[in-house]
């Protein structure tokens, strides 16, 4: 005799089915990885957000430098923009702002919009550190605790602006990789002008991006924070009067401009030149021989890569030349500043060398930590 079951389970569950599977075949990280995916989303605008806004206010003071006579900086202590403490609060004439001076002398020493959003929100935060820090080295000799203020100040920028050049450098890095296989898709659909054989290349190179998660628009990162800390520096030593009253080792004042001071015969600023300019064009050149090195499939390219190779070298020189033009027709304390980062950069492409490297020996650890704070 056969007994029959009273009930039976069934074994054909549908995935598909939310009322077939059991609740506990769902994995229980389900939300937490949902709230991941919206937090990663949310630091990828909310850091786009930020670049076009800082990069926006950055041309607003850039812009504002040359039309607003009220932001304009001047040498003499007492004229221009300056910011400092009030007006007989420390009793040092360098670090209290004057309470008269030449015809168009303007100040500030408390948060205010008068001089616009980018002095408010980037140029008096950073004033306040360079004035607090100035003021407990005040006693210092000959400006090095103007040296050394603005050395604090380039190491906490570059320190927050770290990950940003990282990821740009990795990109690149990819990038060069892939120069080979893009090559190949360029020489397959050469003279092809057809609608379907633009789509079709377009398909093939967006695949290659894709598979090595390239994002070709990441590099311009960095470029989009570059004028607006170039300015922000420019702002803070050019309008904080101690450093610019600074004259550093009883040689070079902050506030001149070296190629004004060239051209009244003061031949010292020629030294200052040839220690800014040379490490300047070594902070742009020796981190391409690095890459050089390290370059793996990018060598060996069509003749197209070869003629950008030659473009991106002379656009190179010319962007060399107008930075050491800038730089030169700036303060001394903005050239003195540069130099500073023309180190701290070719310390940082050496670094970012090494890294690199190790990157490619442990098989893409360093670039799966960024993938895993969404950073890359």
């Amino acid at each position: 005799m056969s007994i029959k079951p009273v009930f039976t389970i069934s074994t054909n569950l549908n995935s598909n089915s939310d009322q077939a599977v059991p609740f506990w075949v769902h994995s229980p990280d389900t939300k937490t990885k949902k709230a991941l995916n919206y937090l990663k989303k949310i630091w990828k605008w909310g850091k786009l957000l930020f670049l076009i806004t800082f990069m926006v206010l950055g041309l607003w003071g850039c812009f504002q430098m040359t039309g607003d006579p009220s932001v304009k900086g001047e040498q003499a202590i007492g004229a221009g923009l300056e910011f400092g403490y009030a007006y007989g609060q420390t009793g040092n004439f360098y670090y209290d702002l004057s309470s008269s001076g030449y015809p168009g002398y303007h100040t500030f020493s408390s948060f205010s919009f008068n001089y616009g959003p980018f002095y408010a929100l980037f140029v008096y935060p950073a004033s306040v550190f360079c004035l607090a820090m100035m003021w407990s080295m005040h006693n210092m000799w000959g400006g090095l605790n103007a040296f050394v203020t603005i050395f604090v100040l380039l190491i906490i920028i570059r320190s927050l602006t770290l990950m940003i050049t990282l990821r740009s450098t990795l990109q690149n890095e990819k990038m060069s990789e892939v120069q080979g296989k893009i090559a190949e898709i360029n020489g397959k659909y050469k003279g092809l002008t057809d609608a379907i054989s633009r789509q079709r290349k377009s398909q093939e190179l967006r695949a290659i991006y894709a598979k090595n998660n390239i994002k070709p628009f990441a590099p311009f990162e960095q470029m989009m924070i570059t004028l607006p800390i170039y300015t922000i520096i420019h702002r803070v030593i050019s309008n904080v009067r101690p450093i610019k009253a600074t004259n550093l080792f009883n040689i070079w004042s902050f506030a001149s401009n070296p190629l004004n001071e060239l051209f009244s015969g003061h031949w010292i600023y020629l030294v200052f030149l040839l220690i800014i300019i040379p490490a300047q064009a070594l902070s742009m050149f020796l981190p391409r021989i690095w890459a050089k090195k390290r370059s793996r499939s990018a060598t060996a390219i069509s003749s197209k890569g070869t003629r950008q190779a030659r473009i991106t070298n002379i656009m190179q020189i010319v962007i060399l030349g107008v930075m050491c033009f800038v730089v030169a027709n700036s303060p001394t304390g903005v050239g003195l500043y540069w130099f500073l980062s023309s180190l701290f950069s070719i310390f940082q492409a050496w670094l970012m060398h090494v890294l690199v490297l190790r990157n490619r020996r442990n098989h893409g650890t360093l670039e799966k930590k960024l993938q895993a704070l969404g950073l890359e």
